[in-house]
């Protein structure tokens, strides 16, 4: 099994679970108004794999300690809220095999849980539940 394939066995048990994650990505990658691909004979030689873009400009997607997936959990409230179901954001960490987490993506993690949500590290299906389900 691979840390892919982790990915999506936590988020589909996630969704039987009833709570909500998507694959968050983070990094860089490039942009621009023309693409154009495998153009042999010009100054640079391009492959059939290569991709000119044209007034190229970086992208940056999520930020350094961003967690693998996110959403969130439906809690039912108590009586004070006359049993309204409320969405509690979600951080969930996949950590596969001894992969082990960056400071930053630890610092995510604390910042989500003090502030009321639910956030931590799964490298199974039982830690899944214990973040997503866990009783304050």
């Amino acid at each position: 099994m691979s840390g892919t394939d982790l990915m999506n066995e936590l988020r589909k048990r996630a969704s039987e679970l009833g709570a909500r994650l998507f694959r968050q990505n983070s990094g860089m990658a490039w942009v621009g108004s023309k693409i154009e691909r495998g153009y042999p004979g010009r100054v640079a030689p391009i492959g059939p794999h290569d991709v000119v873009i044209r007034n190229a400009r970086p992208f940056h997607s999520g930020f350094d300690g961003l967690s693998d997936l996110g959403g969130w959990v439906p809690v039912t409230i108590t009586t004070e809220m006359v049993g309204a179901t409320v969405a509690i954001y979600s951080q969930v960490e996949v950590k596969f095999g001894k992969d082990r987490p960056t400071k930053e993506q630890l610092a995510w993690i604390d910042a989500v849980n003090k502030a009321g949500g639910r956030a931590g590290i799964a490298r199974n299906e039982q830690d899944l539940s214990q973040i997503l389900f866990r009783i304050p």
